[in-house]
């Protein structure tokens, strides 16, 4: 570990700690939307449920296309363009006193995500020879990633700003504070494998290409319905907990919240170094599976209990902390070198789930009420560890080589 970390350079670095930072600020103020959204503007659940997808739908489907246009044009100028516009963003979240407003600054901050992370992930394999570097950056990047998420809703509680449009602006601080950075940084140095290689790649060919991956398309598929229902624990708890009566919906959810990054926070590399023998797809489907007993507890046990609601965010972190950084590994050994932001940009297709996860856990709430939307994300868990399994097979049915 500590050898491959000692081959991180200063661009590897800058995006691993602004990773950290910027998730710090953003899980202040980002998780508490729909809090903000039923108090000042008035809407219900579907209603949030419906803005919420329709935001992150169209970041997705820049994402899609901000991958392509890495590959031919580079990763780090598209960085910069997504990161200032992600400040632009937070500033107008951070003011914006109508809904219209308040929306359209929702959906430049989702764009800005794709434009930044998608281009990121592939520049951190980008940096790095070593294909261990590489697979440690990507884990470190998932790592401090929770190091933020973990305190920046219990810092929102106790600065007083959870809920509230201010803590958007102190987000657009630590952009801004990125964006000079990365200006500083990405002219220092040059990547050992440099992006835009693939000037003459054409959208039709890329495409194409990934129309006849059926080991990846597999993939992204089973990955969309766990983000569908690991999705439910953003907004989708959150108006649960709303819904079951709580007097401190804020405080309880930032204590869920905590508890999923400390979890995530001291067992990923354990929880690595156990499964290492493992191939990252089976992996990937025991994390799921634990997926399936975190929305049980949530479905059965009585939501007032706090050691109740504690105990099941446990269980689903520690399958979170096997899946999600094991799903970047999966793409980063799956993508060709000369399309890597392409499939980067591809697999975020299945942040879709995350998309529709506000829509339809609002909309099951709404109609059926928390046990019904916590045992139907239980089932289709399930289903995803069926799929994982199946890709798994898949691959190894054919002459791809298997991921080591």
């Amino acid at each position: 570990m500590l050898a491959s970390i000692r081959q991180f350079n200063k661009t590897v670095w800058l995006i691993i700690l602004a990773t950290m930072a910027s998730r710090f600020t953003f899980f202040m103020a980002w998780p508490y939307l729909a809090l903000i959204l039923h108090q000042r503007f008035g809407l219900n659940e579907f209603q949030i449920g419906l803005m919420l997808t329709i935001a992150v739908t169209i970041g997705v489907l820049f994402g899609f296309y901000v991958g392509y246009l890495s590959d031919r044009y580079g990763r780090r100028r598209l960085m910069l363009i997504g990161i200032a516009l992600n400040v632009v963003s937070m500033l107008l979240l951070s003011v914006a006193a109508e809904l219209p407003i308040f929306m359209i600054a929702t959906m430049g901050a989702s764009i800005a995500r794709s434009v930044i992370e998608n281009p990121g992930r592939a520049l951190l394999t980008d940096m790095l020879e070593d294909r261990k570097a590489k697979d440690m950056a990507l884990h470190l990047r998932y790592f401090v990633l929770n190091v933020g998420a973990a305190f920046g809703p219990l810092a929102g509680v106790a600065i007083g700003a959870t809920g509230t449009q201010l803590a958007f602006a102190l987000v657009a601080l630590v952009y801004f504070v990125y964006f000079i950075a990365a200006s500083i940084i990405f002219r220092l140095e040059r990547p050992a494998h440099r992006s835009g290689i693939n000037a003459a790649l054409r959208m039709r060919d890329v495409i194409s290409v990934l129309r006849r991956d059926h080991i990846f398309l597999m993939f992204v598929a089973a990955t969309f319905l766990a983000n569908l229902t690991y999705g439910q624990t953003e907004a989708g708890l959150l108006q649960y907990l709303r819904h079951s009566g709580l007097l401190d919906v804020a405080g309880t959810y930032a204590l869920l919240i905590l508890t999923n990054g400390l979890t995530i926070v001291a067992l990923q590399f354990p929880l690595l170094k156990l499964t290492e023998n493992l191939t990252p797809l089976f992996r990937a489907a025991i994390g799921v599976a634990l997926f399936t007993f975190g929305f049980i507890g949530f479905a059965l046990l009585s939501p007032q209990s706090t050691i109740n609601l504690v105990l099941s965010m446990l269980v689903l972190s520690v399958g979170e902390a096997i899946l999600f950084p094991t799903l970047n590994v999966i793409v980063d050994h799956l993508a060709p070198d000369d399309m890597k932001g392409s499939y980067v940009g591809a697999s975020s297709i299945h942040i879709f789930g995350f998309a529709f996860a506000p829509l339809f856990g609002g909309f099951l709430l709404f109609q059926f009420g928390g046990m019904v939307m916590w045992l139907t994300m239980a089932v289709l868990a399930i289903v995803v560890a069926v799929l994982f399994s199946a890709t798994a097979g898949r691959m190894n049915a054919t002459a791809r080589q298997p991921i080591p």
